[in-house]
């Protein structure tokens, strides 16, 4: 709003500017671009006054306050207001009924007063905008009612998303709901139960299932995973989950979890097929079958069995070139398991770190006295970790490192840490001081199981890895870790002069001539005996793709050439190099293939110049990097869709299973001994949001609102309980 400024002041015996000036002011109140009416009351000129020549003084009504005040009206010598005539909120003003005191102050004071404003704003928003009809006006009402209630509905199934997504019960609901008026959210309390919450969590499921659904239509070929456990409720289920492209990356996601009818092979297949058809009821051809290209699970006979497992069930039905391919996760710790078995020293290892952990896990009174030895010690103690679990080979690299751990920057020789603490606890448990010996082989198998168990592992990666894997480990009879415990120690034991030996104050016991050039004979004989075993059990599990001089390669072995980092650099033998491998594929997959559209005769040609154009432009691209750019950029998806179907192929190969691992940690987390009474479908959708579900910030409640409106048989009643409250219901 525009002020007055000290112009008048200095011009108040010039009336004919203060008019000109009043004309201004009037043209820019009807122009909508202010108002007069802000006019400081200081500021304006003193009332002039007329006399008559008598003792009293008479006051007349004067034609330039028309003009400065664009609401005032004189009308049968009175003066009025025209904002403020007809409103409620005027109150009593005499500028309502007409004020007869033609005193300029009286209508300064009214200009500036809140009822004044107030209805001002009000007459000006009824100019501006057309008169509601009564219909109009209802409709207006109906719709911002809708509008409230629509938004309390989304605050309400952002609570059960929340709740499904940190995988809590569903009465906490209720008490969420309460929480969220505590801190002054308008929410009414009709359905706030926890069997709504079930429902609004089922329908958040149901979108993410018709999502996948989606995917599953539009994809052109598919892998299947599946895993088998038993619940808390001592029930056997089998998890199903499906391996795809998407955006030029391999993903995995979760089909659907079925309560097993029978445990053999054709209970299993039962399952499997129940899990699609939940996803995808309308698809009684069985498509997914028709795009599946090769199964992935444990080494359970079950499964893979040649003859009757489900993989020969599977073959028999959708084609024989589905490949089958045993977790290789799985076939690492039967590696490791076999070592263990044949490498004495190892085994005491392992059942050392088992005995520590269960000393300490199972007896409360142990463990309160190991941390207030550690007090006393200085030493921050950790609680000793477990060798078991679903990731066998990292759960025993982790015990090994708490065992010996000790604090930054600390003497391994004289400092105290994890080890002396627990041994000085533990006195018959005394151990040599080259625990970590044996364990060094284990770290670099841990690395490779963690790498192994990657959701996004294809694999080009998998074979780089195990095969610098055997690498390090042959490399490992000859010299230490860089950087790694056996270092630290060697660098110790040759700092120590004279003096007896000691790690972290415990001195060590026997003859330890030879540990810093790993000259030492029984350590050179267990760590050669150790690691031969390792790298022999891993040839003989991954031959295939360790393999090289293998007369007939089995499909996996020929999607090695899609592993450009080992093509040759000559351009001559780079023209010739995996036409027999791409040859190979072409027949064992020419059916799924042709159902895609793949043109075959077209493949050997786009083969030729795929080579050409990573050679010489995407060589440095990752394995990953460089198909996702493939399949997903212009021209050269389109330039070679046909060998890029080959790669898609190649991508959706199941390398691990330990997705299933994880869909089956979440579920025996969700359906806990306090809540063993879920139903196997809710325990799907719950175990769907959790794992797939986006965050809790980037979740849109918008859909799975408009889905639980429609699903009811009769119309929601959003704002029930709040009627019942004000009394609108009775009985």
């Amino acid at each position: 709003m525009k002020r007055i400024d000290s112009y008048f002041l200095k011009k108040q015996s010039e009336t004919a500017d203060r008019a000109d000036i009043g004309e201004r002011n009037v043209g820019e109140v009807e122009s909508g671009t202010d108002y007069v009416d802000s006019v400081e009351p200081e500021e304006m000129p003193t009332v002039s006054l007329a006399s008559t020549g008598s003792a009293s003084k008479v006051y007349k009504f004067k034609a330039e306050w028309i003009k400065l005040f664009s609401w005032l009206e004189f009308e049968d010598n009175l003066m009025f207001c025209k904002y403020c005539k007809g409103q409620k909120q005027a109150g009593n003003s005499a500028f309502v009924s007409g004020n007869p005191h033609f005193k300029k102050d009286s209508v300064t004071k009214h200009n500036y007063s809140k009822r004044h404003i107030a209805c001002r704003d009000s007459y000006m928003l009824r100019q501006n905008k057309p008169a509601l009809t009564v219909t109009a006006a209802l409709d207006r009402q109906v719709m911002l009612s809708e509008v409230e209630m629509r938004r309390q509905l989304k605050i309400k199934m952002n609570i059960a998303y929340f709740i499904a997504k940190e995988e809590e019960p569903f009465v906490k609901f209720g008490p969420l709901i309460t929480l969220h008026k505590k801190n002054g959210v308008d929410i009414n309390p009709t359905y706030d139960n926890h069997v709504r919450c079930a429902e609004m969590i089922g329908q958040v499921a149901d979108l993410l299932k018709e999502n996948l659904a989606a995917k599953l239509r539009t994809a052109k070929h598919l892998a299947v995973l599946i895993d088998g456990d038993t619940d808390i409720s001592n029930t056997e289920c089998e998890i199903v989950y499906v391996r795809l492209v998407e955006g030029g990356k391999p993903v995995t996601l979760l089909v659907g979890q079925q309560t097993l009818e029978h445990s053999h092979a054709n209970g299993v297949l039962d399952a499997t097929k129940a899990a699609f058809n939940a996803v995808c009821p309308d698809d009684n051809g069985g498509s997914w079958m028709k795009k599946m290209i090769s199964f992935g699970a444990d080494g359970a006979s079950v499964n893979m069995g040649h003859r009757g497992g489900v993989i020969a069930l599977l073959q028999r039905e959708a084609g024989e070139y589905i490949i089958p391919i045993h977790c290789m996760p799985h076939r690492l710790e039967l590696a490791i398991l076999t070592l263990q078995k044949k490498e004495p020293m190892v085994s005491q290892v392992y059942d050392l770190l088992h005995l520590v952990w269960k000393t300490y896990h199972f007896s409360g009174k142990s463990k309160r006295e190991l941390h207030q030895l550690g007090k006393e010690l200085g030493v921050d103690v950790c609680t000793p970790s477990t060798v078991k679990g679903t990731r066998w080979i990292p759960h025993v690299h982790r015990a090994l490192k708490v065992f010996l751990r000790h604090g930054a920057d600390k003497n391994l020789a004289t400092d105290n840490g994890q080890y002396s603490t627990v041994l000085q606890h533990m006195e018959h448990l005394a151990v040599a001081g080259t625990v970590e010996v044996q364990g060094r082989a284990k770290k670099e198998l841990s690395s490779l199981s963690l790498t192994l168990q990657r959701n996004d592992l294809i694999l080009p990666q998998a074979t780089s890895e195990l095969r610098k894997t055997v690498t390090r480990l042959e490399g490992l009879k000859s010299r230490a870790k860089s950087g790694g415990m056996l270092e630290k120690i060697q660098t110790m034991l040759a700092q120590r002069g004279d003096d007896e030996c000691r790690f972290q104050g415990i001195p060590l016991k026997g003859n330890l001539t030879g540990l810093t050039d790993l000259t030492h004979p029984q350590l050179k004989k267990h760590m050669e005996a150790a690691i031969t075993i390792g790298v022999t059990e891993l040839k003989a599990r991954f031959g295939g793709l360790l393999n090289d001089d293998a007369e007939v390669k089995t499909p996996v072995q020929a999607f090695r050439v899609f592993n450009h980092d080992t093509w040759p650099d000559d351009q001559g033998s780079l023209l010739t190099f995996g036409d027999g491998d791409v040859a190979d594929l072409v027949r064992h997959f020419r059916e799924p293939l042709e159902r895609s559209g793949c043109d075959l005769a077209a493949v050997e040609d786009e083969w030729q110049g795929l080579k050409i154009l990573v050679s010489q432009t995407f060589k440095d691209k990752s394995y990953s990097g460089l198909w996702e750019t493939m399949l997903t950029k212009e021209p050269y998806k389109e330039d070679y869709k046909n060998i890029l179907e080959l790669v898609q192929l190649m991508l959706v190969l199941p390398i691990s299973a330990a997705q299933c691992e994880r869909g089956f940690s979440a579920q025996n987390r969700i359906k806990s001994s306090k809540r063993s009474s879920l139903a196997v479908s809710t325990t799907e959708d719950l175990m769907r949001i959790t794992l797939e579900g986006p965050s809790l910030e980037d979740y849109d409640p918008s859909p799975a609102v408009d889905r639980w409106m429609n699903s009811a048989k009769r119309a929601r009643r959003l704002d029930y309980k709040k009627m019942w409250d004000r009394g609108v219901l009775c009985v």
